[in-house]
């Protein structure tokens, strides 16, 4: 008998480093928990052949049905609070193109020559791919959902100091070229996710195009979609990343002395800034402090509040630095 009533925020998700691309480790033990507010599932999208065939009458045909659930992408969407920790930055990392290391945290970055982590499913690579795993609250009238072989495909940091006390949010879009597994029922274990916050309010830099402001809110994100490529018996056969790792912030500052001159100078821009296209640093620099150096502005719009304020919208290029850094360790 069926009793199990869920919430979505009931559900867990939890991901751990592959040692194999595309081929799930154990994770009743060693995975890293996100902090999630809610588990979106993601859509299957099979492919379906449905039509409807030069058979006697109008209805589709029992023997005309093929579904087929191998050759096709699969992403899923979470967000969440942002912690420093194991599965948090793994995310990032992998985002990045940087080798995942969810046991020794390092910092983040994207190189002005960086082209994103490639391979292919079945090899051996510890620091490429990972499996996510969205987890019931119990498995008696539940299944886990598992993506293997995934690669985060956008990941964002945001904060606002008027929602949820300015602390420091994430979404993150997670994408896998196998067919994911829906019928798991063991239980995944681990690291819990990080009990400390990080909030808006530790910023002791708050840069915008070469000028310290007054800031209301930030978001920051990374996106590096992916690219599959031939097919085997569980799915595509290999991965890359697209033709652009687009770096891209957003944040509302006020209209002052200070920052008038952003209107104009998005109207006149012939060139990109060098440094300090935006400088989030923290009191303790490991704590998510970030780093755009060289950028251009793509948007500088009046915010109408009670208070007048400039949205601010900014994009990496690449020039003498790197394009995106993020002190995390």
């Amino acid at each position: 008998m069926a009793n199990g009533v869920f919430s979505p925020r009931d559900f867990q998700a939890w991901v751990i480093e592959e040692t194999e691309c595309g081929t799930a480790p154990t994770f009743t033990s060693g995975a890293y928990q996100l902090d999630v507010d809610s588990v979106s599932f993601p859509s299957l999208n099979p492919n379906q052949v449905i039509g409807v065939r030069s058979r006697a009458g109008r209805v589709l045909h029992q023997d005309d049905f093929f579904q087929d659930n191998k050759v096709r992408a699969v992403e899923v969407s979470l967000s969440g609070t942002f912690h420093i920790d194991g599965g948090h930055v793994m995310l990032m990392q992998s985002v990045a193109g940087n080798s995942l290391t969810p046991a020794s945290i390092a910092d983040v970055s994207v190189s002005a020559t960086a082209t994103g982590i490639v391979g292919k499913y079945g090899e051996t690579a510890g620091d490429k791919t990972f499996t996510l795993v969205l987890a019931p609250p119990d498995y008696d009238d539940g299944y886990n959902t598992v993506l293997t072989g995934c690669l985060c495909t956008s990941f964002t940091v945001s904060a606002e100091a008027g929602s949820d006390g300015g602390v420091y949010k994430f979404e993150a879009t997670i994408s896998t070229g196998f067919n994911p597994t829906t019928n798991n029922s063991a239980n995944p274990a681990g690291n819990a996710f990080s009990t400390n916050h990080i909030a808006i309010t530790g910023l002791t830099e708050k840069k915008v195009y070469g000028s310290e402001s007054i800031m209301s809110s930030f978001s920051v994100n990374i996106e590096s979609p992916a690219v599959y490529t031939g097919f085997s018996s569980s799915g595509y056969e290999a991965f890359s990343r697209g033709e652009e790792i687009s770096i891209t912030a957003n944040t509302t500052v006020k209209y002052d002395s200070v920052t008038r001159a952003l209107y104009n100078t998005f109207n006149s821009q012939t060139a990109h800034l060098e440094n300090h296209l935006l400088s989030l640093t923290q009191g303790t620099a490991t704590d998510c402090s970030i780093s755009i150096p060289d950028g251009i502005l793509t948007d500088v719009t009046f915010n109408e509040g009670d208070a007048m304020m400039l949205d601010v919208a900014l994009k990496a290029v690449t020039g003498d630095h790197a394009p995106i850094t993020i002190d995390l360790a």
